[in-house]
């Protein structure tokens, strides 16, 4: 039987990670493994459509542990606005520059496809292309290495959402079937047990069938289920199956920190039969400047950005907050300086302008957006993104009549149905208050 050492670290989420050391017998070589699981990193939403910088460094920490192998537990694009098969193209070209550090070092990297990859045929067909196994086509597949056996699942196949069913099941039988003596970790992108958040629209959406799937597992003596879609870290024990939500490494965070809503990404090492699973938080300089410029602490925003920056030097979230932190301190060069930097990085001015102006609004610094949406309206009084944020900030200021006439005029720029529905609820509530 098994003797399995499962070591949970909820370290010190604000000030970075620490090591702790098991003493464990040493094993021969082909007994000895480590790997990292992360995911869900991916673009909080279409004007932001940049990898998170916290990808980028969950990116640089894991090749830094000099990994056997790294699972990624999907959602690596935002997909829905991926209208095309050019932009669902770019979407995953981006990922793939982010990710660069990883294909550098020659470290396998095994993917399980995410929700955001199937929301259109394009952004299904690009994931196809690039993520399907080599050998057999297929969205699922297993693969040992020295004394582990890993099982890639797809919780996303075309009319098999959530749920593992069909000849997917059919395979998977068959292959735990004969793995022999061997740990066996499996990963899929919805959890069997969800917490927080997506509580409808994981697998237990079909609870008979993730019934069958968790018996399954546990006849075969799965070690753990690694999964994502939750935006959180979460670790339960089901009836005698471990399940491991760790998908903190990029998207929106859901729930509290003490709730698991931190950055973070798993370190998991092997040593014969003792299994250690090492929690690794990731101290977010942005998202921390970015609370700090809300609640008007704005030199901690500043050093924190700063810090961001010389981590990061080309990425625009670390350059936007420190912009604004430079206004509202009123230091007029360093302002100037990041307003050049951020024209080099985003290659356009009124991008800049609308850019900061995204971020004030979402941070409620109503004066500083209309400042910054305010120009950049002036340079583009016809872009979508731009009158969309103006109307909502002048929602948000209480001039309704202006806010209405911006709405108006953004139905008529977009075909994406999310937005519709959305300006057309505004309208009507606008019209309700005006009346």
């Amino acid at each position: 039987m098994r003797r399995n050492v499962a070591v949970f670290l909820l370290l010190i989420v604000l000030t970075g990670c620490g090591n702790l050391l098991i003493p464990t017998t040493e094993q021969p070589d082909d007994q000895f493994l480590n790997f990292v699981v992360m995911g869900d990193n991916r673009p909080a939403n279409v004007f932001r459509p940049e990898q998170p910088y916290i990808y980028h460094k969950a990116v640089t920490e894991a090749v830094a542990l000099n990994p056997v192998l790294i699972l990624n537990t999907g959602d690596l694009v935002l997909g829905y606005d991926a209208l095309s098969q050019e932009k669902a193209t770019e979407e995953f070209d981006n990922f793939e520059e982010a990710t660069a550090p990883i294909r550098e070092k020659d470290i396998p990297l095994y993917i399980t496809m995410g929700n955001h990859a199937g929301y259109t045929k394009f952004a299904r067909q690009a994931y196809n292309n690039r993520y399907k196994h080599k050998n057999t086509g297929r969205l699922y597949y297993s693969f040992d290495v020295k004394n582990s056996h890993f099982i890639i699942l797809c919780s996303e196949l075309e009319g098999e959402e959530s749920q593992i069913t069909g000849k997917q099941m059919e395979w998977l039988k068959m292959d735990l079937k004969g793995v022999k003596n061997k740990h066996i970790f499996v990963l899929l992108h919805r959890p069997l047990y969800p917490k927080i958040k997506h509580l409808k629209n994981s697998m237990n959406k079909y609870p008979e069938k993730r019934d069958k799937l968790a018996s399954l597992f546990k006849k075969y003596n799965v070690d753990m289920v690694f999964v994502g879609h939750v935006h959180v870290y979460n670790f339960s024990v089901v009836a005698g199956l471990s399940q491991v939500i760790a998908g903190g490494s990029g998207a929106p965070l859901a729930g509290t920190i003490n709730a698991g809503g931190f950055n973070h990404f798993f370190h998991v090492i092997i040593n014969g039969d003792d299994i250690d699973y090492r929690l690794l938080p990731l101290q977010n300089e942005v998202l921390l400047a970015a609370q700090l410029i809300s609640e008007g602490r704005i030199q901690g925003a500043i050093s924190l950005a700063e810090k961001a920056m010389e981590i990061l030097p080309g990425h625009p979230m670390p350059n936007i907050v420190a912009t604004v932190g430079y206004k509202l301190a009123q230091q007029p060069m360093e302002y100037d300086a990041g307003i050049t930097a951020l024209k080099s990085i985003l290659k356009s001015e009124e991008e800049v302008y609308f850019r900061l102006g995204e971020f004030c609004l979402d941070v409620n610094l109503l004066d500083l957006a209309d400042l910054f949406l305010s120009k950049a309206l002036d340079m583009a009084n016809n872009s979508f993104k731009i009158l969309y944020h103006y109307g909502k900030l002048k929602m948000a200021e209480n001039q309704y009549a202006i806010a209405l006439e911006m709405y108006k005029k953004t139905l008529l720029l977009t075909n994406d149905d999310y937005f519709k529905r959305d300006i057309e609820k505004q309208i009507k509530i606008l019209e309700e208050k005006i009346k």
